[in-house]
C-alpha cells in the first residue's frame, strides 16, 4: 500500500513539473515581443570613442561602423531627428550638463537623454525604430534584384527614341538619357565649360502634376547642320523638380504643313467653282463650304461658319425658299431623312424647281469616313435653253406635218432624224417608233416592201452613206397600190440627206400578183 502511494506521489510530481515547463515554454513562445520603438538604446563615449553600448544599441549599428568614427556618425544621424542636439552638446561640453530632447517622429514621440561630464558622454535614446547606421545591411538576393532592375531601367531609358531628362526645382538638369546627350551634341546651343550639369535644351512649358492629364508643348531646336527640329515636350512634376520627355515630331509637322497647303489649294479651287459645295462630316455637321453656296442659297457666311447640322441647313433653305414647296411638314421631314440616306449611298440626284423660277440640280455624294457632300448647281439657263430647243423642235415638227410632201431627214451616219405626217401616211410607218434606232437600211427595206422592184432604193442607200461631194437627183417609183411617186434625194450641210416623196398626178395600173407573174414567166 505504501509502495502504491509513493508511485502515485512521484507521478503527480512529474506531471506538475512537466506542466510547469510547458507553461513556461508557452509563455516564452507566445509572449508579445517588445516593440522596437519602446526599446531604450544606451551609448557611452569617452573622448568621442565608443566604450560601451547595450545590446539593442549595438544591433542598431551595422558591423562596418565599428571600425569607423561612430561618434560623429551617430551624432549626425541623431541631429536629423533632434535639430538642437549639436548646439546643446557644444554648450554643455565645457562645464558638463544633463538635458533631454523630445521630438515627434513617424511612429510617435522620440526622447533623447544626454549626460555630459568631462570627456564622458552618455546617450539614452527611446522611440526610434530605424537603424542608426548610415550603412544598412540588406539581403544579397534583394540587392541583386534591385541592381538588375536598375540595369533594365537604365538600358530602357538610354535606348528610348525620345529625349528624357530630369530638372531640379531651380531648372538645373541633373539626369539625362543617351538620346538627350546625342541631341545636345548636334544642337546649336551654348555649352558650359564643365561637362556637368548638361546643357538645358528646352525651357518653359506647363508642368503636369501627378495623376493629371499631360499637356504637351511644341518647341523648336536649331541644329548645327543649319536646319531645325520640332519636339513635343511633356513635363511631369515631382517632389524635387520635374521629369521631362521630348518626342521628335518633325514628320508630323511636315505632314501638317502639307495638309494645310493642300487644304489652301483645295479651298482656292472651290472658291472659283460656280457650283455650291457643302460637305458634312459623319455627325452631319457642316465641315466645309465655298462662296458659291452662299450666292446660290443666300445663307450668311457667319451662320455657315458656325457649323450647322444638315437638318438645320435644310431647314434654313426652306426658310429662304430654296427648297421646293412641300404640302405638309411631315412629308418634308421624311424627305430630309431620305435625302441624307440617299446621299450616303451615292444615289441622290434631284432637280429642284423653286417658287422663284430658278432650277437647281442637287447631287449627294458619299465621302470617306462617313462624310457627305452636296453639290448645288444653278441650271436655270440650261433648262430655259432646253425648253426653248424643245419648243423649236415641236414647232418645226408641226410645220413639217402640214407639208403635203412626204419628208425623211437622215444624219451623216444614216440614222433617221425626223419624218413628217405625210411620210408616215405614205409608207404606213409607226409615228411612235424611236427614230434614233432606224437607219437608211431599215427605211429602204420599208420602201422596197411597199413598191414595185426598182434599183432606186439601192442607189438611195449608197447616196445617203456616201462621203464627199454629192449632187441632188430624182427618180420615180411605183408603189404596190399603183401610186406613182417622185423621189428626190437632196444633200444637206454636215453630211445630212433629205429624202422627199411627191405623189404624181397619174396613177399606174396596179402590178399583177406575184403568183400570176410566176405563171407567165413559166
Amino acid at each position: 500500500m505504501a509502495h502504491l502511494f509513493v508511485e502515485f506521489a512521484v507521478t503527480l510530481l512529474l506531471g506538475a513539473l512537466l506542466g510547469a515547463m510547458a507553461f513556461y515554454s508557452w509563455t516564452r513562445l507566445f509572449k508579445p515581443p517588445q516593440q522596437a520603438a519602446n526599446r531604450q538604446l544606451e551609448f557611452h563615449f569617452h573622448n568621442r570613442e565608443l566604450v560601451g553600448a547595450c545590446p539593442h544599441a549595438r544591433r542598431s549599428l551595422s558591423l562596418e561602423d565599428l571600425d569607423e568614427d561612430i561618434y560623429h556618425q551617430l551624432i549626425d544621424r541623431l541631429s536629423g531627428v533632434f535639430p538642437d542636439l549639436q548646439t546643446r552638446l557644444s554648450e554643455a561640453a565645457p562645464r558638463g550638463a544633463k538635458f533631454t530632447l523630445c521630438e515627434v517622429v513617424k511612429n510617435g514621440p522620440a526622447t533623447l537623454h544626454v549626460e555630459v561630464k568631462g570627456g564622458n558622454l552618455k546617450l539614452q535614446l527611446s522611440g526610434l525604430e530605424a537603424p542608426l547606421s548610415r550603412k544598412i545591411l540588406v539581403d544579397s538576393d534583394h540587392a541583386a534584384a534591385v541592381a538588375s532592375e536598375v540595369a533594365v531601367l537604365r538600358a530602357s531609358t538610354d535606348s528610348a527614341p525620345y529625349l528624357s531628362w530630369r530638372e531640379t526645382a531651380d531648372g538645373t538638369v541633373d539626369w539625362i538619357n543617351q538620346t538627350y546627350a546625342a541631341t545636345a551634341q548636334d544642337a546649336d546651343v551654348e555649352h558650359g565649360a564643365n561637362l556637368w550639369p548638361p546643357t538645358r535644351l528646352f525651357t518653359g512649358g506647363p508642368v503636369t502634376p501627378a495623376g493629371a492629364a499631360p499637356q504637351s508643348k511644341r518647341s523648336t531646336l536649331v541644329m548645327k547642320s543649319g536646319g531645325q527640329k520640332t519636339f513635343e515636350v511633356t513635363r511631369f512634376g515631382s517632389d524635387t523638380g520635374t521629369i521631362n520627355f521630348a518626342v521628335d515630331v518633325d514628320a508630323t509637322v511636315k505632314a501638317e504643313e502639307s495638309l494645310r497647303s493642300f487644304m489652301q489649294t483645295l479651298t482656292q479651287t472651290f472658291a472659283t467653282l460656280p457650283i455650291g459645295l457643302a460637305i458634312f462630316d459623319r455627325s452631319r455637321a457642316l465641315m466645309m463650304f465655298n462662296p458659291a453656296l452662299t450666292d446660290l442659297t443666300s445663307l450668311e457666311p457667319q451662320w455657315l461658319a458656325a457649323r450647322p447640322t444638315l437638318y438645320d441647313f435644310v431647314n434654313q433653305l426652306r426658310e429662304k425658299r430654296i427648297l421646293p414647296e412641300r404640302r405638309d411638314f411631315a412629308d418634308w421631314r421624311k424627305k430630309i431623312t431620305e435625302l441624307e440616306q440617299s446621299a450616303a449611298d451615292g444615289s441622290y440626284c434631284e432637280t429642284w424647281t423653286l417658287p422663284t423660277g430658278q432650277t437647281y440640280r442637287v447631287t449627294g455624294q458619299p465621302h470617306p469616313q462617313g462624310a457627305v457632300a452636296f453639290l448645288l448647281e444653278d441650271i436655270t439657263a440650261e433648262m430655259s435653253l432646253t425648253r426653248k430647243f424643245r419648243r423649236e423642235l415641236a414647232l418645226n415638227q408641226t410645220m413639217l406635218d402640214h407639208l403635203p410632201e412626204a419628208l425623211a431627214l437622215f444624219a451623216d451616219d444614216g440614222v433617221i432624224c425626223m419624218t413628217n405626217a405625210a411620210y408616215d401616211t405614205l409608207w404606213d410607218a409607226d409615228p411612235e417608233a424611236a427614230l434614233d434606232q432606224l437607219t437608211i437600211t431599215d427605211a429602204s427595206k420599208l420602201w422596197q416592201a411597199n413598191s414595185v422592184p426598182t434599183p432606186i432604193w439601192g442607189d438611195a442607200r449608197d447616196f445617203v452613206t456616201q462621203r464627199g461631194d454629192r449632187s441632188e437627183w430624182t427618180d420615180t417609183a411605183t408603189l404596190t397600190n399603183g401610186l406613182v411617186v417622185t423621189c428626190r434625194f437632196q444633200p444637206l450641210a454636215g453630211g445630212a440627206t433629205l429624202v422627199a416623196f411627191t405623189r404624181c398626178q397619174r396613177t399606174a395600173t396596179p402590178p399583177p400578183q406575184t403568183t400570176q407573174l410566176t405563171a407567165v414567166s413559166s
